[in-house]
């Protein structure tokens, strides 16, 4: 009878080690994953990019209207010219950025044959026109669009050649320019518009248009908040 009662002990043994493992089991704290922290969950994320002093240079055809500088004696006009430009301008988180523009624009030219005159023996006469456009003003971001306004002065200068000599003229006009951009690829620093803009000479009676490429480069960020 001896080795009953032994079994019948083992199994008790076992029985409450079973139970006690399971116990423990059941006290164990559960791991449990921090949450978030809700201040920083509340926080708004910032998605607009970092202000910067912005670099660019622009290049296109042009197109002058207007009428002819001797009509009744034009052989030949070709108004159709090219304009080259650089802009410093300060792009910030605010819709308006100021911007500064030189551009020098060859905008057209053309042949006249002169009759014999008071001037003398006729002859064929040469003309160009040519300007430097001096333009303080701003531009706004909406999407990839680039709307912009400028207002400053400009330099008109006519060169005529006839009978083997040139002469040149100049005039001081007020400038009026009307652009809008769009944004065709953007990377990193760099970024390469569409442009098209219209401007007007008052003083000098000149008005033409552009339709060219911006290449713009951030030459200098700054932290933002």
């Amino acid at each position: 009878m001896k080795r009953p009662e032994l079994q019948s002990v083992r199994g008790a043994v076992a029985l409450l080690l079973a139970l006690v493992q399971t116990a423990a089991a059941q006290t164990t704290p559960a791991q449990t994953v921090p949450a978030p922290d809700a201040t920083s969950a509340s926080r708004p994320q910032s998605s607009a990019a970092p202000s910067a002093l912005e670099l660019s240079g622009s290049l296109g055809p042009t197109l002058t209207f207007g009428e002819a500088a001797n009509p009744e004696y034009t052989r030949s006009v070709g108004r159709v010219g090219v304009l080259l430009g650089a802009v410093v301008a300060y792009r910030s988180s605010y819709f308006v950025a100021p911007r500064f523009e030189v551009g020098y624009a060859a905008l057209a030219h053309g042949e006249s044959e002169l009759p014999s005159g008071p001037w003398g023996d006729g002859g064929k006469l040469e003309q160009r026109l040519r300007t430097w456009v001096i333009s303080p003003g701003v531009s706004g971001d909406l999407w990839r669009f680039r709307p912009r306004l400028g207002l400053g002065v400009a330099f008109v200068s006519q060169a005529n050649s006839y009978a083997g000599q040139t002469h040149s003229s100049s005039q001081f006009s007020i400038s009026t320019q009307l652009g809008l951009g769009f944004q065709l690829i953007e990377s990193g620093p760099l970024r390469l518009d569409v442009d098209a803009r219209l401007v007007s000479l008052g003083g000098a009676g000149i008005t033409f248009a552009s339709l060219g490429l911006v290449g713009r480069w951030d030459a200098l960020l700054f932290a933002s908040d």
